[in-house]
């Protein structure tokens, strides 16, 4: 429905509150995906596959599943890459009303799923409910989809939050109000159940974009905040409204691809402190934040080196242990790397890395980095998706399977005729190459430019020999 994500700016820090005397039981980096959004088929697939790998404990999906009424299909998808035992909560959305209850409802599998777990809860699953999981506090509801948000849902928030003392609480739900997007939607749930999840000290999650609360109760301000994670798998929508309280926009106009925020709770052992990525599924962090409770005081004490920034002022120098990094400062009281550390040691002929406990590393470039390098050209970021020339894809080919040959042969003057001749392929290729220039926009025919003059280069490198 929407295809937006929003999360605070870069290395920004939220001090909100929770109830005094809250209790904090959450394992220490606990992450929570959450998604909205999602459809069935390959980006889906994507979009789940990318929270397995994060490591992630379990999935919040604030709304919207499969898009096709088939509540069997959908968790079928889960469970295959997740598993059936996966922790998976979500609050019903519009697309999935008609089907969630009943036999075979969404409901059913979702209640069957967390009793699979022993996870208890309170009301009406994913429309009017409440439970505890891992030490976090979930309220689902579903103002604007099975009933007003106004005079029901806020009223039921404020009782549920009012009755929890959980350091870190989640309210989610799927609609949004205007003011809370940057698509063409109007006020959806009226400002309550925002208003009611503040004041309770929770985060509130929904599937659209993060906007500011309701603008008439300055008071309130830095009780919470909102986010919104939409781009689950379904669609990609450009953005139509703006504000200067946006923090920050992910849509298709800012070239956004499919993704999740990640939650991560109790991060680094500082049970008040969580540290939040939205991360698409082609590795980009398109954004990242830090949230404090204030209602946990003292942090534990301090047992690494990332954590040398307790009662320190932000923006003091700190090391983060690792050797990648430059410029590390402290944000919201943990040591955040800065920029990544340059290897590059002028020399073409060799590829050069950084490792987190070593630092720079250098080697000779060898035949597997160029297939590898030629491999990836049509299917680099900045070109996917877009009608690159087909004599561009088989100039890439041929190279690629002379350098295959080469890879095999035992004889070193026969591999360095395949090299010569992918050498002379990929120059004469040039022609082809400036022809798909015309036709891919310039930063694929600037990728596609680069891909071949590294090629050319590394294959120089590889007839010189050591």
């Amino acid at each position: 429905m929407r295809a937006v994500v929003a999360a605070l700016a870069l290395s920004a820090a939220i001090v909100f509150d929770a109830p005094l005397g809250a209790q904090s039981d959450v394992p220490v980096d606990f992450t929570i995906a959450f998604i909205g959004d999602q459809g069935l088929g390959a980006n889906a697939q994507a979009v789940l596959t990318l929270i397995r790998n994060e490591g992630a404990a379990a999935v919040l999906h604030s709304g919207d599943f499969d898009y096709q009424d088939n509540p069997k299909a959908w968790d079928d998808q889960i469970s295959a890459i997740l598993g059936s035992d996966f922790p998976y909560f979500a609050s019903v959305g519009n697309h999935d009303a008609s089907m969630f209850r009943g036999p075979g409802g969404y409901q059913e599998l979702l209640a069957a799923r967390m009793q699979r777990l022993g996870i208890a809860w309170r009301g009406d699953l994913g429309v009017q409910s409440s439970f505890r999981y891992r030490g976090i506090f979930f309220v689902l509801t579903a103002p604007g989809v099975f009933g007003s948000g106004d005079g029901l849902y806020d009223l039921f928030i404020a009782n549920e939050l009012a009755a929890d003392s959980s350091t870190w609480r989640i309210s989610s739900w799927h609609k949004d109000m205007q003011l809370m997007q940057v698509g063409g939607k109007g006020d959806e749930t009226g400002w309550g159940v925002y208003e009611q999840s503040r004041r309770g000290g929770a985060i509130i999650a929904t599937t659209l974009v993060l906007s500011r609360d309701d603008p008439s109760t300055p008071a309130d301000e830095g009780r919470s905040f909102v986010f919104v994670s939409g781009l689950g798998g379904k669609s990609i929508r450009d953005q139509q409204l703006s504000g200067p309280w946006w923090a920050s926009i992910y849509t298709s106009t800012q070239g956004a691809t499919y993704g999740a925020l990640f939650g991560v709770f109790d991060y680094r052992g500082d049970p008040g402190l969580a540290h939040f990525y939205f991360k698409d599924i082609g590795g980009r962090v398109a954004d990242e934040f830090f949230v404090r409770s204030a209602a946990v005081e003292q942090p534990p004490p301090c047992t690494t080196a990332a954590c040398d920034c307790r009662g320190r002022p932000d923006a003091a120098p700190c090391d983060d242990g690792d050797a990648c990094t430059a410029s590390d400062a402290c944000v919201a009281g943990v040591c955040r790397g800065g920029t990544p550390r340059g290897c590059d040691d002028g020399d073409a002929c060799s590829i050069d890395t950084c490792s987190p406990g070593g630092g720079c590393v250098h080697r000779p470039i060898v035949l597997a980095d160029l297939r590898s390098g030629l491999r990836r050209g049509l299917r680099a970021g900045a070109c996917r998706g877009q009608p690159v020339p087909r004599s561009v894809a088989r100039i890439l080919g041929r190279a690629r399977s002379l350098l295959v040959r080469a890879d095999a042969t035992s004889s070193s003057a026969r591999a360095g005729r395949f090299i010569t001749r992918a050498l002379r392929v990929l120059s004469h290729g040039r022609a082809a190459l400036t022809s798909a220039q015309r036709r891919v926009s310039p930063s694929c025919a600037a990728t596609l430019r680069q891909r071949f003059d590294d090629a050319q280069t590394g294959l120089s490198c590889l007839l010189q020999g050591p």
